[in-house]
C-alpha cells in the first residue's frame, strides 16, 4: 500500500511539473539572461511559497556526446610497485633520484622510463602546437636539473624533507612513469625548456609550466590525463607531510615515493583521500536540474552541488545533507543513485557522483495546479554559494559546448551567460548523462 501511494504521488508530481522549465531565485540575474540570451518569457509561473519564477527558455544549440569514462582516470595503469621496489630498495643507502639519473638498474634511454617534471609553478607540459604531457627521458631530465648533478644542490645525502620529491607513478605499455618535483630549476633552465632546445626540434613545439587544473581540459588523451593526475596527487601528498604527525621529526620518502617514513619513530604514512559526494539533483519529474555557482568561479559557470563526507556519514547521506545545506532542497532518500567516481587531485579528493530527485515541500504541493506548476523552493546558503537555480533539460542540453574547469578561464559572450565545467570535471559527465536520459 505504501509503495502504491508513493508511485501515485510521483505520477502526480510529473503531471504537475511538465510545463515548468527554469527557476530563478535571483530576479537581477534572470533579467540579465533574458536580455542577453533572448528569453521567451511566456508563460511565467510564480511560486507563491518563494520569490523564484519558472520561465521558458529557447536556444538552437546542439548537445555533445558524453565521455566514456571520468577524466583523470586510467584503469589500465599498472600500479603494482613490487617490481620497482626490488630495483630501488630503501635500505641501499642511495638517493632515489641519484640512482635514476645515473641510469642504475636499467634506467637508460632504451628502458622506457619517462619523467614528468614539476616545480612550485606547476607541471611542465607541451603547450604548442597541442597541449600534451612532457615526458622527459633520463638524459633530458638530467640536463634540466643540472649539467653537474653532484654539485647541483638538488641531490642530498639522505631522503629528507629537503630532498626533491621523486615518485613512481605506474607503468603502461612497458613504460615506467616517474614524477620529479623541485621547487625551482637551476638558473636559466626554465627558458631552456620553454624554448625547446632539449625537445624534438619540430617547428613550433614549445613547453610551459602551469598547474594541472589550468590545462587538464585541453589534454586530448584520458590515459595521459590519468598519469598526470596521479603525479599531481603524489606530489601534493609529499609536500603536505614533511614532518611526522606523531613525534614531529622530519619524514623521508619511502618505497619509491609511495609513502613517507618518520626519520625518528619510523611511523609510515600513505596518501589519504578526501572523499566528496557530487550530485546532480533533479526535480521530481527529472526535467530540471539544480545547479549552482561559487563567487570565485569564472562568470557564467554553473555546476552540480558537492561536499565532503563527514565522520560517521554515508555518501548517500552526504548527498542529501549537502544539497539541503547549500540550497534548502530536500532530496528523496530512495532516489539517490550512484553514477561514477573520479580522482580529483586538487589537492587530494575522490569525487563520488550521484543522481537524485528532489521532494516537493508541502507549500509547493498546495500551490501547484495543472496550469501553474512550481519547482521545489530554493534557499541559497550565501556563505557557500553565490547562486543556485533550477535549469530545464532543454536549456542545458543546448549549451553543453564550451566551458572549462580552469579557474582562470575567460568565457566568451555566450559562456559568460551560462556554461558548465569542462570535460575534466565529473560534473560535466553527470550533467551530460542527465540530458541524454529520456
Amino acid at each position: 500500500m505504501a509503495m502504491s501511494i508513493y508511485l501515485h504521488f510521483q505520477i502526480a508530481l510529473l503531471l504537475l511539473s511538465q510545463q515548468a522549465t527554469l527557476s530563478f531565485h535571483n530576479p537581477a540575474r534572470r533579467r540579465l539572461l533574458q536580455t542577453r540570451a533572448g528569453v521567451l518569457e511566456s508563460p511565467i509561473f510564480h511560486d507563491q511559497s518563494h520569490s523564484s519564477m519558472v520561465v521558458m527558455m529557447t536556444s538552437s544549440s546542439t548537445s555533445s556526446p558524453s565521455a566514456t569514462r571520468p577524466w583523470y582516470s586510467h584503469p589500465d595503469l599498472d600500479r603494482d610497485r613490487s617490481r620497482v621496489l626490488k630495483k630501488f630498495p630503501d635500505d641501499d643507502g642511495k638517493d632515489l633520484l641519484s640512482q635514476l639519473l645515473e641510469g642504475e638498474h636499467g634506467v637508460d634511454e632504451d628502458s622506457g622510463s619517462r619523467f614528468l617534471l614539476m616545480s612550485q609553478k606547476g607541471m611542465w607540459h607541451q603547450s604548442m602546437p597541442k597541449v600534451k604531457p612532457l615526458y622527459l627521458t633520463r638524459s633530458q631530465l638530467k640536463t634540466m636539473l643540472s649539467s653537474d648533478i653532484s654539485n647541483s644542490g638538488y641531490i642530498s645525502s639522505g631522503r629528507t624533507s629537503a630532498s626533491p620529491i621523486v615518485a613512481w607513478i605506474g607503468s603502461h605499455g612497458a613504460i615506467d612513469y616517474w614524477v620529479v618535483y623541485v621547487k625551482e630549476l637551476p638558473a636559466g633552465n626554465d627558458d631552456k625548456l620553454a624554448t625547446g632546445p632539449i625537445l624534438d626540434q619540430t617547428a613550433g613545439v614549445t613547453a610551459s609550466c602551469r598547474p594541472l587544473r589550468e590545462f587538464g581540459d585541453s589534454l586530448e588523451d584520458n590515459d595521459d590525463a590519468g598519469i598526470l593526475a596521479t603525479a599531481q596527487g603524489l606530489v601534493e601528498f609529499h609536500k603536505s607531510h614533511p614532518f611526522c604527525s606523531l613525534c614531529g621529526a622530519p619524514t623521508q620518502s619511502s618505497k619509491a615515493g609511495s609513502c613517507r617514513r618518520c626519520s625518528d619513530c619510523k611511523k609510515s604514512v600513505y596518501p589519504r583521500l578526501d572523499v566528496a559526494a557530487i550530485m546532480l539533483v533533479t526535480s521530481p519529474c527529472q526535467k530540471y536540474a539544480l545547479l549552482g555557482r561559487k563567487k570565485s568561479w569564472p562568470e557564467g559557470r554553473y555546476s552540480t552541488l558537492a561536499g565532503f563526507c563527514e565522520v560517521g556519514e554515508t555518501l548517500e547521506d552526504c548527498c542529501r545533507r549537502e544539497t539541503y545545506e547549500e540550497s534548502g532542497v530536500v532530496v528523496d532518500p530512495l532516489s539517490v543513485q550512484f553514477m561514477a567516481s573520479q580522482p580529483w587531485p586538487f589537492p587530494r579528493s575522490l569525487m563520488v557522483g550521484f543522481q537524485a530527485k528532489a521532494l516537493m515541500g508541502e507549500k509547493a504541493q498546495a500551490a501547484a495546479t495543472q496550469d501553474s506548476p512550481v519547482l521545489p523552493e530554493i534557499q541559497v546558503d550565501t556563505s557557500e554559494m553565490e547562486d543556485i537555480q533550477w535549469f530545464s533539460k532543454d536549456f542545458v542540453k543546448e549549451r553543453l559546448a564550451g566551458g572549462s574547469t580552469a579557474l582562470t578561464f575567460e568565457p566568451n559572450d555566450h559562456e559568460a551567460i551560462f556554461h558548465i565545467p569542462g570535460k575534466a570535471s565529473l560534473a560535466r559527465l553527470l550533467i551530460t548523462k542527465w540530458t541524454e536520459q529520456a
